[in-house]
């Protein structure tokens, strides 16, 4: 199957495909063709019927229900139909209708795929004909073969797609306020497995489906009992938690792999090498099919939008011509950045795909649209309707008929898509070995060794082959050492590693991103790796890794005292935690020792029990030092603290991350909500506080969740019992209030230590507590999810210890923006000062119709009074000092600031207007009374991805009551006679 010749299969169904197209009558009849005699459920049906709130949003697939007396309908099993107002299914009865499809049908198999962090199952539903069941190890070994051309000849691969099944895995409610996917997979699986007409069975006899209803179990589980509880009370019960850990970011974990559900649905993935992997959501009215408006990711094989569009084209078609409104595609999503869970699809060279539908409910409801959703654009030819009467079971009819014709596409194309999955892995092979990189190195014994082994874990969870350098050798200007990490690029998944280690650029002139821009792994991971240019490092010998990589950490020489080396590994930390009862210092300086030189931070052990530390030393991959005497330099005491961990109960998806890496790397804290802080009293219980972000304003911390009337519990009850597992609440309304922030504050004065990042890094700030400390809000800055280069400013700070560069890449989306002491470009300039177009040129307006052209009248109108704006700063300085306070404190001390030249920013993904962020702090330790505000202008804990800022907020911890420690002393300043 030579690519610059297509085999006749190919050719023969493109052109199948084109006449199909060309010849389809103009309108088709929304009543069914004339079938063979098989019995419709009547009461079923007559149901579908009723709970259709539009007779235009259903079509002749879906307007019916075959009946069966073997095989149970959903309506049988739960006694509803999915698609019934005001009800929703929980997990189990899902599961239990899916186990009795499996126990009736020979054509359904239910497998286990692992589960969830909180333990509960997740399933793959397996539908085919019987014989295709019977064989199922045939077809996912064909399937697997497709995947590796280096062993699959093209003689062999003509044989495997002349004989093979494309497999079509579809996914439901990875978010967990969608609930529609999980009700209408239910319909879907029995239909196909129970009807036959020649639609249907040429989609089960044709191809191999494969269903995962609920991705988000968790989640699904604590949605139900929230809309039951709005049911029974009236009130509506924000879904404060899905999963234990993250929100709707739990789609934002395709790249790092942090999360059971993405690591799960991985493992499923690789295991049936599905042709086309389809996830499906709510957002928009009435079903977008996807494409996106670019920019499509750079690495992306041209075959793999192609087939985008061929399949999302196909589905506006079939269901335009049955008068469906509302169906298209383009307008939404971009295709750049690869961290959702359908682009495991594109990264591994099948299909990644998606449904945004109008929304489940489960209410019935009169929808009402705006211009931007309604217009007629060359994308939405048939746009959705101004007003609509919408429900559950329209969903339900638009997810599935879309799907059915979907599925049916691929059937009836099933060779070319076959043919063109074993393309795209030979061309991903193909051009590893004629185009530059030819290779990845990443060094074995660099000095972060856990976080480069980890790095290489990564890749190998996602079927990327890592090996190993057999001996030591040089490829142009790379040194390779024995045992170095090497990602060869000629294998088929080269294109994950492409778009995960290489560097992004995302032009501003395209449409706004719909997510990050940048993500390049070894600056976020801060991980040394080297492009191999030369293809001859192709030929050298090294080994294929079998198993995860794993770092053994050593202890040389003798003595008492133990020194443990600082690379800012996130290991380190879980060691402190291990052994909190020992007593460990800290070095504050760089010192010299059993003949190396150790870095700042470095942990010193007097008295070592090296039997007790030694197995932590060597499970956690560090590398540590006996010595016969303390090594001659100044330290402090690492003081174990009492972390207080606060959220918010108006948004948890951002602090999830956050607990996520102090869960892994074992910091232990005490778990509370922010509405706690009221209660005071904070120093006598903590001494550090960890508030992540939560995003808004100080003023919507202080008030939090909005509500009158009666409490709004959230809490573990015979009622809801799925929630309350992260906290409980007998009402979450309100948030901190301004008690609680003066309690912050309190506990900051009072010697504690409080560590903040995005919104919450503002509060301090924008009350005027920190002093030096401004927060700006440029109008010309657009630095939507990138990369940024970062400048160690203080060295010597405990925050900066183990970091031996002055250059540190860091995460940073749009803000916060701070300016402290008297550094940068005022913020009123600095659209004056370069650093690219200004946010004006950024972007493009995809729905131009929307708005019409207005014209403005002769004579202008009067100019309206404005009411004045409240310092809310000046405010809180005048309360503050009614209470006997004084905010007046130390200047601050910026341990990271961005590069005063903004074209000397940017690292990956996209810039404009840069020279906003100039000299701007990134990390700042701001003291207030006897305590410390270390606040983060960037993520440190961003997604799973960032790890090589982990350690910029474990210093914090660790260093909590020495944060003072490498402070230059302030400078006398002379003062005239007269003020003397």
């Amino acid at each position: 199957m030579p690519a610059a010749q297509p085999c006749p299969s190919r050719f023969d169904a493109l052109v199948s495909l084109a006449l199909a197209l060309l010849l389809a009558p103009a309108l088709v009849a929304q009543s069914r063709p004339p079938q063979a005699a098989q019995p419709v459920d009547e009461e079923y049906t007559r149901l579908i019927k009723q709970h259709t709130q539009d007779p235009r949003i259903i079509t002749e697939l879906v307007d019916h229900l075959p009946a069966s007396a073997t095989v149970p309908s959903p309506l049988k099993v739960l006694g509803r139909i999915p698609g019934t107002p005001d009800e929703l299914t929980y997990s189990k009865d899902i599961y239990r209708y899916f186990d009795t499809l499996d126990q009736a049908s020979d054509r359904v198999r239910v497998f286990r795929i692992g589960t969830t962090e909180e333990g509960r199952e997740m399933i793959a539903v397996v539908i085919a004909d019987e014989a295709t069941i019977r064989n199922l190890a045939k077809y996912k070994a064909i399937t697997a073969q497709l995947t590796d051309p280096r062993r699959t000849s093209e003689a062999t691969a003509r044989q495997l797609v002349a004989t093979g099944r494309p497999i079509y895995y579809v996914t439901g409610a990875i978010h967990s306020p969608e609930t529609g996917s999980p009700e209408m997979l239910m319909e879907l699986g029995y239909r196909l497995a129970v009807e036959e007409t020649p639609f249907i069975q040429q989609i089960r006899n044709t191809l191999i489906v494969v269903l995962t209803p609920i991705v988000e179990v968790d989640g699904r589980d604590k949605q139900v009992d929230s809309w039951y509880f709005r049911k029974r009370t009236g009130q509506a019960l924000p879904l404060s938690y899905w999963g234990k850990y993250v929100a709707h970011d739990n789609n934002r974990d395709g790249m790092a792999q942090a999360l059971r559900l993405t690591q799960n649905l991985m493992a499923a993935f690789l295991d049936w090498h599905p042709t086309v992997f389809h996830d499906l959501h709510e957002s928009v009215p009435y079903l977008y099919t996807s494409t996106g408006t670019g920019p499509y990711n750079t690495w992306l094989d041209p075959l793999v939008t192609d087939e985008w569009w061929m399949l999302a084209k196909y589905e506006v078609a079939e269901m335009t011509k049955r008068g469906v409104p509302g169906v298209w595609t383009w307008g939404f999503y971009d295709g750049w950045v690869p961290n959702y869970l359908f682009f495991i699809a594109n990264t591994h060279n099948s299909i990644g795909r998606f449904y945004e539908t109008q929304t489940y409910g489960p209410m019935n409801q009169e929808i009402t649209l705006g211009a931007t959703q309604t217009s007629r654009e060359w994308f939405r030819p048939n746009p959705p309707l101004q007003k609509i009467k919408w429900g559950p079971r329209n969903n339900v009819n638009m997810q599935q008929s879309a799907l059915l014709f979907a599925m049916s596409h691929v059937a009836k194309n099933r060779e070319m898509y076959l043919e063109n999955y074993w393309f795209k892995n030979k061309r991903a092979i193909d051009r590893g070995k004629a185009e530059a990189p030819h290779a990845w190195v990443i060094p074995a014994n660099q000095r972060r060794r856990v976080e480069a082994a980890e790095l290489v874990n990564v890749f190998r969870r996602q079927g990327v082959e890592v090996h190993t350098a057999a001996g030591a050798f040089t490829i142009g200007d790379v040194a390779v050492n024995a045992g170095d990490y090497v990602i060869r690029m000629d294998q088929p998944y080269r294109t994950l590693v492409a778009m995960l280690m290489d560097v992004q650029f995302f032009a501003p002139g395209n449409p706004r991103p719909y997510d990050d821009t940048g993500w390049t792994f070894p600056y976020l991971r801060n991980v040394k790796a080297m492009k191999v240019a030369d293809k001859a490092i192709l030929d050298q010998p090294m080994t294929l890794m079998a198993g995860d990589a794993k770092v053994a950490g050593t202890i040389s020489g003798t003595g008492p005292v133990l020194v443990v080396e600082h690379t800012t590994d996130n290991t380190l930390i879980s060691f402190r935690f291990a052994h909190k009862d020992v007593r460990i210092l800290a070095a504050e300086d760089d010192f010299e020792a059993a003949g190396r030189t150790f870095r700042a931070g470095a942990f010193i052990v007097p008295d070592a029990n090296r039997a007790a530390l030694e197995p932590t030393v060597r499970e956690l991959g560090l590398s540590a030092w006996a010595m016969p005497a303390a090594p001659a330099v100044k330290t402090h005491e690492l003081d174990v603290p009492r972390i207080g961990y606060v959220h918010a109960w108006q948004r948890t998806q951002d602090e999830g991350w956050v607990r996520l890496a102090f869960d892994a790397f074992g910091v232990p804290y005490t778990y509370f909500a922010d509405q706690k802080l009221r209660e005071g009293n904070l120093r006598a219980k903590y001494d550090v506080i960890v508030f992540p972000h939560v995003g808004g304003t100080l003023q919507s911390h202080l008030n939090g969740v909005a509500g009158s009337g009666r409490p709004l519990p959230y809490k573990k009850t015979p009622e809801t019992p799925n929630l309350g597992a992260q906290d409980e609440s007998d009402d979450i309304r309100g948030g901190m209030g301004l008690e609680g922030f003066m309690a912050l504050v309190t506990f900051v004065r009072e010697g504690g230590t409080l560590i903040v990042e995005g919104s919450t890094s503002t509060l301090f700030p924008a009350a005027g507590v920190t002093s030096g400390v401004t927060l700006e809000e440029p109008t010309t800055l657009f630095a939507r999810g990138s990369i940024l280069k970062a400048l160690f400013t203080d060295r010597r700070s405990p925050i900066a210890y183990g970091y031996d560069q002055p250059v540190l890449p860091v995460y940073f989306n749009q803000g916060p923006v701070f300016r402290a002491g008297s550094g940068g470009v005022p913020g009123e300039f600095a659209a004056f000062m370069g650093g690219g177009p200004q946010i004006p040129g950024v972007g493009m307006n995809t729905t131009p119709n929307a708005v019409p052209p207005t014209v403005v009248p002769l004579e202008p109108e009067e100019k309206k009074t404005e009411m004045p704006s409240v310092d809310e700063a000046a405010a809180f300085r005048q309360m503050a000092r009614a209470f006997g306070m004084s905010v007046d404190e130390a200047p601050p001390r910026v341990i990271l600031r961005f590069p005063r030249n903004a074209n000397d920013m940017l690292l990956s993904g996209s810039l404009v207007g840069g020279q906003a962020l100039a000299d701007r702090a990134v990390v700042i330790d701001a003291p207030v009374g006897n305590g410390h505000v270390v606040m983060f202008a960037t993520r440190p804990y961003w997604r799973w991805q960032t790890q090589g800022l982990f350690f910029l907020g474990f210093n914090a911890i660790l260093n909590w009551n020495d944060l003072d420690a490498g402070k230059e002393a302030p400078k006398e300043t002379s003062r005239p006679a007269a003020e003397r």
